[in-house]
C-alpha cells in the first residue's frame, strides 16, 4: 500500500503533528506500507517529533507570506504549490492520500487527486470557529456562511472526511463522514520514578487552553496547601500575559510555566494528575498521554473533545466550562484524597485501552482496504 499525508508543517509543538508522526511512522514501521510526506512550510526545520527512517518526506518550501492566501504576494506561489504538488502526487501514485490542514488545497485536492482515494482529517473543533463567527461583523458573519457552504460542497468530492469524534461529526453532518480517534504512544518501559506533590498541563499558551482560568483557579486553592508545584509545559503568544498573571497573585506553592518538550513521559510519570482547563478542544491528544500513564485527569467538559476520552468518575472528573471555583474545588479534593487518585489512576490504565494504536490504525487500514476493493 502506498500512502501519501499532506499538511503544512511538522516542526511545532502541537497534538495534531504528534498524532500525525505517530501514524506516519505506524504506517511504515508496522505495516511497512510505503508513506509519503509532503508539506509546504517546514522551512529547514527538522521534524518536532521523531519520524521513522521509513517515512519519506518532501517539504515543497512553498513558505507563504503571512495574511491571506490570495493577497498578491501569495498569488504566484499558489500556482507554484498546485504544480509541485499535482507532481509529486501523480509521481508516486498513492491508493490513499490523507490530508490535515485548513489551507486553500482542500479545496483542490479533489481536482489534483481526482484518480485517486482522497480523506480529508479535521483536527479542529466546530466550536472554536463559532466562538470567532459570534465576534464577528455582519459581513463576516456572512463571509463565513458562505465558505462553510462552498465547504461542504467539496468535502462531498472526498473519499470520506474523517472526524475524531461523534460531536464533530453530529455537528457537520457530512454524509461521507466516519469518525476514528486519535491513539496513544504505548509505553515500553514504564518510568520507575517517585511521584511528587506535582500537577501538569500541557498545551499552547494560546486563549483556548484556558491557562489564565487555571492560575486563577490555583489562586482559590494556594492557601489551603502545602509544597505543591503546577506544571504548565507550552509556547506561544499569551505567555507574558500569564506570567504576569502569575506574578499578580504571590503564589506561596510553586506555578511554573516551562518551555514545551518533545518527550513528555518522565514529567507525566513523577505527576500526580493532569489539568485540562481548556474553552474548547477536538480530540485532546495530552489526555491520551496522561491517562496512559495512570494520571487521573480534572477537565473542563468543553466542547467537543474530553468526554470522549474521560469516563467520568472513573479515571477523571468532567466539571462545567469555564467554572473557575469548581475546577478548584475538583483540584483540591484530589490534592486530598489519595486513595481516589490511586483508584483513578488504574482505571486510567485499563481504559486507556480502546485508544490502543492497534485497534484505530486497524480502523484506518479497514476503511482504505474497503474503499480500493
Amino acid at each position: 500500500m502506498k500512502l501519501i499525508y499532506i499538511t503544512e508543517q511538522l516542526y511545532l509543538h502541537g497534538g495534531a503533528e504528534k498524532t500525525l508522526t505517530q501514524k506516519l511512522n505506524y504506517w511504515a514501521d508496522t505495516y511497512n506500507y510505503e508513506v509519503l510526506l509532503i508539506t509546504s512550510e517546514q522551512k529547514n526545520n527538522k521534524p518536532c517529533y521523531p519520524l521513522s527512517e521509513k517515512v519519506n518526506h518532501i517539504d515543497l518550501n512553498i513558505n507563504y507570506a503571512a495574511g491571506s492566501y490570495f493577497s498578491w504576494k501569495n498569488l504566484n506561489k499558489i500556482s507554484t504549490h498546485y504544480k509541485l504538488l499535482k507532481n509529486e502526487i501523480e509521481k508516486f501514485n498513492p491508493d490513499a492520500i490523507f490530508l490535515i490542514s485548513l489551507s486553500w488545497v482542500r479545496f483542490i485536492l479533489p481536482i489534483i487527486g481526482k484518480n485517486y482515494k482522497i480523506y480529508n482529517e479535521y483536527h479542529t473543533s466546530y466550536f472554536g470557529f463559532y466562538m470567532g463567527y459570534k465576534k464577528s461583523s455582519f459581513l463576516g458573519k456572512i463571509k463565513f456562511k458562505l465558505k462553510q457552504f462552498f465547504i461542504e460542497r467539496v468535502e462531498n468530492y472526498y473519499t470520506n472526511i474523517i472526524f475524531l469524534n461523534e460531536s464533530e461529526l453530529k455537528h457537520y453532518k457530512r454524509k461521507n463522514g466516519v469518525v476514528i480517534s486519535n491513539f496513544f504512544d504505548p509505553i515500553d518501559n514504564e518510568l520507575e520514578v517517585t511521584k511528587k506533590n506535582q500537577i501538569i498541563s500541557l498545551g499552547r499558551l494560546s486563549f483556548q487552553k484556558g491557562y489564565d482560568m487555571l492560575i486563577d483557579a490555583w489562586a482559590k486553592i494556594d492557601s489551603k496547601i502545602t509544597d505543591w508545584t503546577l506544571l504548565i509545559y507550552g509556547n506561544g503568544d499569551d505567555k507574558t500575559q500569564l506570567l504576569n498573571l502569575i506574578s499578580s497573585y504571590n503564589f506561596k506553592n510553586t506555578v511554573e510555566i516551562r518551555d514545551a518538550i518533545s518527550n513528555v513521559n518522565p514529567i507525566l510519570a513523577e505527576s500526580k494528575f493532569y489539568v485540562m482547563s481548556s474553552r474548547f478542544e477536538t480530540f485532546p491528544m495530552v489526555l491520551l498521554e496522561a491517562l496512559s500513564h495512570g494520571l487521573p485527569v480534572v477537565s473542563f467538559d468543553c466542547p467537543t473533545g474530553p468526554r470522549s476520552i474521560v469516563k467520568e468518575h472513573e479515571d477523571g472528573v468532567l466539571i462545567k466550562p469555564n467554572d473557575i471555583s469548581e475546577l478548584a474545588d475538583k483540584i483540591l479534593s484530589l490534592i486530598k484524597n489519595e486513595k481516589l487518585v490511586k483508584e483513578m489512576s488504574n482505571k486510567a490504565k485499563e481504559n486507556i485501552y480502546r485508544f490502543n494504536p492497534k485497534i484505530v490504525m486497524k480502523r484506518f487500514d479497514d476503511l482504505i482496504t474497503l474503499n480500493n476493493n
